[in-house]
């Protein structure tokens, strides 16, 4: 099938619980508007080297945000981040900081380069994910399937906890997560330990905001962006921008809405709709795991 013969939104639009969905930025969430000032914060990415993590980096920094660390795997990207970050917002303190999230030693050393540079940090965006198994469950290799909970939930939990720890220190802040999932309603075959661990993961912010009456916790799916990681049977429908997954992640930042703490949401939903529906969500079970509608 041809892409001309492909509906790019058939995804989007039946996994949208508000009337109106969005592919890019749209006015109501700019994040150069005043409200969403980020001044005088400092925000945290991981996976930000490259993609959706680095758009979200480069969004938080037109945001104003004083400090900007850049959580990445690999040191060259790290620093191709920081260049682009720096030359377009030179105001912005960038800390670029290699680390494996899977070693939870190298995370405890990164957060206290954190500490010793900025203090603290208001914000942290779990964006540092992998897609390793493509295979029918049968068919998989069990390291290789394991891979995705090793990465998108342990690496995902010791970055967490180490945010955590940093901001008991500063009980003045008001702390925000951010926990970059996917469209998790969706089963598509060969997929099932990417799926399953951003599930796992919907459920683990859960508990953060269960957890700490101090902090705002949203798992967010960027939509269907077209990275290095976008299989070919999803590219014909990757039509949403990283840009937008940024100005969401702001917005969140931002506005730190308190009928979304906890649960999940997606980039694509148009979040003025969402906000006039909030005592609905509020009072119901609505986008927590197991009611994502």
């Amino acid at each position: 099938m041809s892409d001309s013969a492909v509906d790019p939104d058939q995804f989007t639009r039946q996994g949208s619980i508000t009337k109106t969905y969005y592919r890019d930025v749209y006015s109501a969430i700019q994040p150069s508007k005043p409200e969403f000032s980020q001044a005088g914060k400092v925000t945290i990415v991981t996976g930000a080297g490259k993609g959706i993590g680095r758009a979200i980096a480069q969004t938080h920094a037109k945001s104003g945000v004083k400090g900007l660390v850049l959580i990445t795997q690999s040191a060259q990207s790290a620093e191709e981040t920081k260049a682009i970050v720096e030359a377009e917002y030179p105001s912005v303190e960038v800390l670029a900081l290699p680390t494996d999230v899977l070693d939870e030693k190298a995370v405890a050393r990164t957060f206290e380069a954190i500490k010793g540079k900025f203090g603290t940090a208001h914000t942290l965006i779990n964006n540092a994910g992998v897609l390793s198994s493509v295979a029918p469950i049968d068919q998989s290799d069990s390291t290789t399937w394991w891979k995705d909970f090793e990465v998108n939930v342990r690496g995902t939990y010791h970055v967490t906890a180490a945010f955590l720890r940093l901001i008991a220190g500063t009980p003045d802040i008001q702390p925000t997560i951010v926990n970059l999932i996917s469209s998790i309603a969706l089963t598509p075959p060969k997929l099932s330990s990417y799926f399953m661990s951003k599930l796992s993961v919907a459920k683990f912010t859960e508990f953060v905001s269960a957890e700490n009456a101090r902090v705002a916790a949203y798992s967010l799916s960027p939509g269907i962006v077209l990275t290095s990681m976008t299989l070919d049977g999803f590219k014909p429908y990757a039509k949403d921008t990283a840009e937008l997954s940024g100005a969401v992640t702001v917005y969140l930042a931002a506005k730190r809405p308190e009928y979304l703490n906890g649960r999940h949401l997606s980039v694509n939903w148009d979040l003025e709709e969402l906000e006039a529906r909030k005592d609905e969500i509020a009072s119901s079970d609505k986008l927590k795991v197991g009611q994502f509608c």
